[in-house]
């Protein structure tokens, strides 16, 4: 094994648990010797006497245990690190029988990419795919092939392309223990090193176990999957066949996604998209104080379109960072202005430049389409029965009547423009920019570049627009605000059923807020312990698939005598474990914390 690796694999152990090394040490020291202990659970096995900084040797026989193969010793109990044998004993240290489970795995394993250059990926979708209803549409191509010989022993062959970035999912359970990451592989392939065949690459949850892997070196792969059915010691291996294919990449697409520019959707359209030009894209963009982003991107290999690699702040130039902040993943915006973004693909650097004083423009917007039997234009001559009202950045058109096969969009003006023509129109917003699609409204012909907003289920409408992110959103219209659902979604959070959180939160009705007696308010009350990361999803109501629109710390108001507890950016993120009523005031959109005594 090469010295950095057992030096990363020694630091994981003391970071996982210091129950390895036990604090008597039997009189060790200069001369003296420790004793090392071989355990099977809580059964000693053997023991050896090692001399201070001496090794200790590996057991001739493996041990044996009925239902179970041995795979190796660990340095822990709970076996999440392999014990190193060349490593200088300094203290009286327990070693661990690691077994696995030869119970069969009936499970089905798929590989759920997301960020890909390569068609492969485009099959598999993102981790979204993994969970509902879009499971069961999984193609055969991602699928890992049982072996017949050993039932919990999974494979999988294909071309695998330098920056590549994927997970392993079944979709039963989807996530927790049956979410294979880089965490699982064995540890003599285990590496950080961005130049391995494949590296530890960070990840959804940041933890060990769960982090996405990352493809240092293309080419051609066989990957196994050995399955523990107790969920303690599944591994990960590799083996290179030979080199892959090459891809035609046809183009590739970069847009902005964020906290609050887009809510975390994402959002592929005009606004959001960066300007190409060879290898250089560009955007320019206005951002507030504190939003937090990245950019996604979509590209098109071999014909097929699918979800591309990241821009993140782990691309940012030295001197963007007088502008933003971030090391690794988000960048987030250190004050109001105009941005522009100049992302070079061949260096893979991106460059940014400010302007304060540069604001945005104002605009008035109006409805425009053959609702309520008119015609295209009409609002040319009648505006102010189509425009929208406009309250701290946000338009809204109330009790709009929709017809099946309706089609609208909004025509955006300058302010205060004396006369509206097809001439001085600033932009028109389709439904690329329809954050919550849902299936009442659908895009008029897409495969014929028609994105007009096409209804699909009559109604009365709310429409909004929001002028930060250019997000256009449609709800139904009704004397009730019950109008949405509303769901708790985070890390170490118990219900009063004592049911922990996820960041899935399923649709699950104990997640779900309640509205309060008056109708002003959803509220919620939980155990929040510190540390614990949260927000709420937003859905309208009876949703029962999608994101929602996610609601984070941005949204807190000020009456909440506990909103001190829980952070200023990013996700809601306690600083004091206690039990809090989380309120959620439909009138204002603010979310508002209380302590529960």
């Amino acid at each position: 094994m090469k010295k950095a690796q057992r030096l990363l694999i020694a630091a994981l152990c003391v970071a996982v648990g210091t129950s390895a090394l036990v604090a008597c040490d039997n009189g060790g020291g200069d001369g003296g010797k420790y004793t090392v202990t071989f355990y099977d659970g809580t059964k000693v096995l053997s023991t050896q006497q090692v001399v201070k900084d001496g090794t200790v040797n590996k057991p001739s026989v493996d041990p044996t245990k009925d239902g179970y193969e041995f795979v190796r010793w660990c340095a822990t109990p709970t076996y999440s690190q392999a014990f190193d044998f060349s490593m200088g004993i300094v203290a009286s240290t327990s070693v661990y029988a690691g077994f696995r489970s030869t119970a069969p795995d009936d499970h089905t394993w798929y590989l759920a990419g997301a960020s890909q250059t390569s068609a492969l990926f485009a099959e598999s979708g993102n981790y979204k795919e993994f969970k509902g209803d879009a499971a069961a549409n999984l193609p055969a191509s991602i699928t890992f092939i049982k072996d017949a010989n050993k039932g919990n022993r999974f494979t999988f062959t294909a071309d695998f392309y330098e920056q590549d970035k994927f997970q392993i999912l079944n979709t039963v359970e989807g996530w927790g223990d049956y979410q294979i990451g880089y965490g699982y592989m064995t540890p003599d392939l285990y590496s950080t090193e961005s130049d391995a065949p494949f590296y530890f690459g960070g990840g959804l949850s940041g933890v060990n176990k769960t982090a996405d892997i990352m493809v240092g070196q293309s080419g051609n792969y066989t990957l196994t999957l050995d399955i523990d059915a107790d969920g303690k010691l599944t591994e990960l291996s590799y083996k290179r066949n030979g080199d892959a294919a090459e891809v035609s990449t046809d183009y590739i697409d970069y847009y902005i996604k964020g906290e609050s520019i887009t809510g975390w959707a994402d959002m592929y359209n005009d606004a959001t998209r960066m300007s190409r030009n060879g290898d250089i894209y560009t955007l320019e963009v206005y951002l507030k104080q504190g939003d937090q982003f990245m950019f996604i991107s979509q590209q098109s290999i071999d014909g097929v379109i699918s979800d591309g690699p990241y821009i993140k702040a782990d691309a940012l130039t030295a001197a963007s960072k007088t502008y933003v902040d971030g090391e690794t993943n988000n960048i987030t915006a250190k004050a109001n202005g105009t941005y522009t973004f100049v992302y070079d693909a061949g260096a893979q650097t991106l460059t940014v430049s400010f302007n304060a004083e540069k604001e945005p423009k104002v605009y008035d917007y109006y409805l425009d389409g053959t609702f309520d039997g008119g015609n295209w234009g009409d609002y040319q001559q009648d505006s102010d029965s189509f425009a929208l009202t406009e309250d701290n950045g946000v338009y809204t058109y109330s009790a709009l009547e929709l017809a099946e096969g309706d089609l609208l969009v909004i025509r955006a003006y300058e302010a205060d423009t004396d006369v509206l023509g097809w001439d001085n129109m600033a932009n028109t917003y389709n439904y690329k920019y329809l954050n919550n699609t849902g299936t009442a409204f659908t895009a008029a012909n897409p495969d014929g570049g028609d994105y007009n907003i096409k209804v699909v289920t009559a109604g009365t409408y709310d429409v909004t627009f929001n002028s930060y992110s250019k997000m256009i959103k449609i709800t139904i219209h009704t004397d009730s605000p019950d109008v949405y659902d509303i769901y708790v979604k985070g890390t170490n959070i118990t219900n009063s059923a004592g049911t922990e959180s996820t960041w899935d939160h399923g649709f699950a009705a104990e997640w779900k807020m309640t509205i309060n007696a008056d109708e002003t308010a959803y509220e919620i009350t939980v155990n929040i312990n510190e540390g614990a990361g949260f927000g709420l999803a937003l859905y309208d109501k009876g949703a029962s698939s999608g994101n929602g629109e996610f609601i984070n710390v941005t949204a807190l108001g000020e009456d909440g005598d506990a909103n001190g507890n829980f952070g200023t950016s990013g996700n809601f993120t306690c600083t004091t474990t206690g039990t809090y009523k989380i309120v959620y005031t439909i009138a204002t959109g603010k979310v508002d914390i209380y302590t529960v005594s």
